[in-house]
């Protein structure tokens, strides 16, 4: 083979090994490349689902503000209402005793706060639709005992407990009601002839019958006088005999019950909408 050969071949081979060099250069540019552009492409992604995720979770928040707000003015308007059926200020109790309508405001808004969440919230929520329901289911099944009691503590505002011997005898009734059985409790409660449920009780039974008579007795004055009706003066009589707390007792526990619960409501709302860490799944 001539040196002349030799030569171009080696030159041929040096072009190759360049040729096969720059393409392989290129390869390694064009790789890089597609992994810089995947690389820019899942940052732009994730820069856009974060900002997406953080719109959405404003709008959420305001959402959930506007629906705890609506919950918070209906609940303090159930409130209201349920301290103006407690005044003993002449008619006023009697002309606001139905809360039916209130309740269902505090019922319609807490289905928005379910809707809405989160868990912590509509738990508070739900306390405070309990309440608020059993205030009202308690001023429904004693609102007549309540208003004559309301009556005959009016009249006798000034007066000391001595001056007031039907009170001493309604607690005293009281007091023995509570040592029944509540099996005997509800046969009381229940009975289209109270005294002679009465006398089927054993033990403590005769001690209630007289307790009882005597109360309905010291009732009977002021339906004379006209300050509360025969039904009325039953009322308080067959109440007293049949649950262990006055309905005013109820109304207390009921209605701080419910301020508990506001309280509770509005804390959990302001904690959730004042975080800032964003929410997970």
């Amino acid at each position: 083979m001539s040196p002349e050969l030799i030569t171009a071949i080696a030159t041929l081979a040096g072009v190759a090994l360049g040729i096969a060099g720059t393409l392989s250069a290129a390869r390694i540019q064009v790789k890089g490349s597609h992994a810089q552009a995947n690389a820019t492409l899942r940052a732009a992604q994730t820069t856009a689902t974060t900002q997406y995720a953080a719109a959405l979770e404003q709008q959420n928040r305001a959402a959930q503000r506007t629906t705890y707000v609506g919950f918070l003015a209906v609940a303090r308007d159930f409130v209201r209402r349920a301290e103006y059926t407690r005044t003993t200020e002449g008619e006023r109790d009697r002309s606001a005793q139905d809360l039916s309508e209130p309740l269902h405001q505090v019922q319609t808004a807490l289905a928005a706060v379910e809707l809405d969440g989160p868990e912590a919230v509509l738990v508070r929520a739900r306390e405070f639709e309990r309440a608020s329901s059993g205030f009202q289911a308690h001023l429904e099944s004693g609102g007549t005992v309540y208003r004559a009691m309301n009556e005959l503590w009016a009249l006798h505002f000034d007066d000391s407990v001595r001056e007031f011997p039907a009170i001493e005898s309604l607690d005293r009734l009281r007091t023995i009601t509570g040592e029944l059985s509540r099996h005997d409790r509800v046969n009381l409660m229940v009975s289209s002839n109270i005294l002679s449920t009465a006398d089927t009780i054993a033990g403590i039974g005769a001690q209630w019958r007289t307790e009882f008579l005597r109360a309905r007795s010291l009732l009977l004055p002021y339906v004379e006088e006209g300050v509360i009706t025969e039904v009325e003066a039953e009322a308080i009589a067959q109440h007293a005999g049949t649950r262990e707390c006055s309905v005013g007792d109820l109304l207390n526990s009921a209605q701080a019950g419910m301020d508990t619960a506001l309280n509770s409501f509005i804390l959990a709302a302001r904690t959730h909408l004042n975080a800032t860490a964003p929410e997970t799944a």
